[in-house]
């Protein structure tokens, strides 16, 4: 992670001045030519204590970043998000735990209800794999559900995948996905643009969705109910000229009740993964199964015959239940297969 740059401390300084949104610092720093100079001019109405004062308080901020090993990128340092500038209120400051390369383009940003169905989750993790496998990285919101799917697939696959935070980068929310944060911020990348030590509100948790839709070319909402926050991301794609697509889903359960009306209004149908990559233009990934070897490619190759019990696959490969058992849960960790309600295996629509 870069180190912070003295423009990204006079962001924060002016941040931290009473009565100065996003829209304001940024009119002042294309007025003034740099953060710093905006900094040094409102000090001249302010007083000398006012700017101490703010220059103390970007110190404290930066040092708490620090702590947990992340980084303060201003929107004048070349590495900021470049997509990001496209919004009228972009964050002049962010602050960063990972690779920024991860927020490079193309990217998709796959959304969704907590409270996921089965059929949701596995859409979910099959289209996060399939777009990783094509070099696309997945932005979604580390919330429970379909946020947590997705980053969790993209991992599994090894790719790039972004996670934005409604509260400080040294807060985790759900507390649950401590672990999961960790991992994309060791393999991928974590943003937010509150300051550490914020536990977020009800607002911020909305706001941070504008950044998850300016970094993707693409919004997929795979379920939501009416009023969602996935319906609020994709109502920022559209407005920024980006794609809005949706999965279909029953139409009698509360969890799918807003991504079908978007499907109503104006959403790009997605009826398989690589209907996402068309959208981008890209080849869908040729239709081979994954590279398994050894028992895992004796047990994913029952699968796809038709066993659906441990049982049944244990004799058509001449394993122990004991052993197809503890493949079964390597599988569902890459996302190739899930159990249902009553413990039958379902490969996902990426392993088919």
């Amino acid at each position: 992670m870069h180190n912070c740059s003295p423009e990204a401390r006079a962001c924060l300084a002016l941040q931290s001045l009473p009565g100065l949104g996003d829209v304001a610092v940024r009119t002042l720093i294309e007025t003034h030519g740099s953060a710093e100079a905006a900094l040094a001019a409102i000090t001249r109405t302010v007083g000398t204590d006012t700017h101490t004062l703010a220059l103390a308080s970007a110190a404290r901020h930066v040092a708490d970043a620090e702590r947990v090993g992340a980084g303060v990128v201003s929107m004048q340092d070349a590495h900021y998000p470049a997509r990001l500038r496209e919004l009228r209120d972009a964050p002049p400051v962010l602050f960063a735990r990972g690779t920024l390369e991860s927020a490079t383009p193309p990217a998709v940003a796959i959304v969704g209800t907590r409270n996921a169905s089965g059929y949701g989750v596995r859409v979910a993790k099959a289209i996060a794999a399939a777009c990783v496998r094509a070099g696309i990285s997945v932005v979604s919101g580390l919330a429970r559900g379909i946020d947590a799917a997705a980053h969790e697939a993209a991992l599994a696959q090894g790719g790039r995948t972004v996670a934005v935070l409604g509260t400080g980068i040294d807060m985790t929310y759900p507390r649950g996905h401590r672990l999961l944060q960790e991992r994309i911020a060791h393999d991928g990348l974590v943003l937010s643009e509150q300051v550490p030590g914020d536990a977020g509100h009800a607002g911020t948790f909305p706001r941070r969705n504008r950044l998850i839709a300016a970094l993707a070319d693409v919004t997929v909402v795979v379920e939501a109910g009416e009023g969602s926050g996935a319906l609020i991301t994709a109502d920022h794609a559209l407005e920024l000229g980006r794609t809005v697509a949706c999965v279909p889903n029953a139409i009698d359960i509360a969890s799918a009740r807003g991504s079908n009306r978007l499907l109503k209004d104006h959403a790009e149908p997605i009826l398989s993964p690589d209907d996402v990559l068309m959208l981008l233009d890209m080849s869908p990934a040729p239709a081979h199964g994954p590279a398994l070897d050894g028992v895992s490619a004796r047990c994913w190759d029952a699968v796809q015959r038709g066993a659906r019990v441990p049982e049944d696959i244990a004799q058509a490969t001449d394993l122990t239940v004991r052993e197809v058992t503890a493949v079964l849960a390597l599988l569902e960790i890459d996302g190739l297969i899930t159990f249902d309600a009553s413990g039958r295996v379902c490969p996902t629509l990426s392993g088919s």
